[in-house]
């Protein structure tokens, strides 16, 4: 069973920061090896107890900048709010772009001052689909800004208001919208950000070999930055991630990045697959489990793994507000080598 202090840790992580189940329409790659989802899903928990379980699902349990977990989210939120407050002072922006007809179905388009071909990145926030917002996650704009780079950030609604499968297709839909607006403006590229959960969606996006080869303008697509990703959803569904995310144990399979096919993107772009020293042990096997999938068995050559030396799973995404971050040079590097 959990502690008290366990419990407390969990749903600290899963506080809200921001104000019938339909699967998804798309199907995960039929592999034979897959194992049952009691099977794998529940080796945690037989081998070390709940309790080791939830903690590995706790990302600010493993940071080693505060004393306390609840001490490492005040100082995201209070930080990603600021910057965020930041970007809306210094970058010249359209808010609020409806790309769908729920209240979270929104996005924001930074560098509106840019030259129309200008390269864009879209970022996509984390929060265990249940919390953060939008609002929160415009810090990476400024320095892309300054490097003459477009910022596109993706609101969504969150569960337990939408599940899971219906904010993946919510994403598909904000794609859709860059997309078309990338091949209006003839932008010389689209690239995709991540952070935790956002990497998921993302991940779910690129997996959609029909979405990816009918969309008007989605042969723009050069690249993805994954960043502390959860790619299998077998062991989460077993923690208290899932009271609000309320997804069925059988749908855990196919709703994972990690089960799908990515044969189609082999030669068409790039992705850099990031992940934190100071992430759990569970957070960087998956990274690196995503990492193998996508070059051993899908064949992907422009795959790039990278874990982060003295970061956690919070800082690996708040450093995207300073000037000099990977993320930024990471981008500006393939933009130069690849279409400029």
């Amino acid at each position: 069973m959990m502690t008290e202090k366990q419990k407390t840790m969990v749903m600290s992580d899963m506080l809200k920061m921001s104000d019938a189940y339909q699967p998804s329409r798309r199907a995960p790659l039929d592999r034979h090896s897959i194992a049952p989802e009691t099977s794998s899903s529940m080796s945690l928990i037989s081998e070390q107890g709940q309790g080791a379980l939830e903690r590995q699902y706790t990302p600010s349990a493993w940071s080693r900048r505060f004393p306390a977990p609840q001490q490492v989210l005040q100082h995201h939120v209070q930080l990603v709010t600021t910057e965020s407050e930041k970007a809306i002072n210094s970058v010249p922006h359209k808010l609020e772009i409806e790309y769908g007809s729920t209240p979270g179905q929104k996005l924001d388009i930074f560098g509106t001052d840019l030259p129309d071909d200008s390269p864009i990145l879209v970022f996509v926030h984390g929060g265990y689909w249940q919390e953060l917002s939008r609002e929160v996650s415009r810090y990476p704009a400024p320095p892309l800004h300054r490097s003459r780079v477009k910022t596109v950030v993706v609101g969504y609604d969150l569960c337990p208001v939408a599940t899971l499968a219906e904010i993946i297709d919510q994403v598909a839909s904000a794609a859709k919208f860059v997309f078309e607006y990338a091949e209006k403006m003839d932008s010389r590229g689209v690239y995709f950000a991540g952070h935790s959960a956002g990497a998921h969606l993302v991940a779910k996006l690129l997996s959609n070999a029909d979405f990816l080869e009918t969309v008007p303008g989605a042969q723009r697509l050069q690249g993805a930055f994954l960043v502390s990703g959860v790619y299998d959803l077998r062991e989460l569904v077993h923690t208290s991630v899932n009271d609000l995310v309320q997804l069925p144990h059988e749908w855990a399979v196919p709703l994972s990045p990690q089960f799908d096919s990515f044969i189609h993107l082999q030669k068409k772009v790039r992705i850099y697959i990031l992940a934190a020293q100071d992430d759990s042990e569970t957070f960087k096997k998956q990274s690196r489990e995503f990492y193998e999938l996508l070059h051993t068995t899908c064949l992907m050559q422009n795959i790039y793994l990278e874990i982060k030396d003295q970061m956690d799973h919070f800082d690996i995404v708040e450093c995207f507000a300073s000037e000099d971050n990977y993320l930024k040079n990471l981008l500006v590097h393939d933009i130069r080598k690849h279409i400029s």
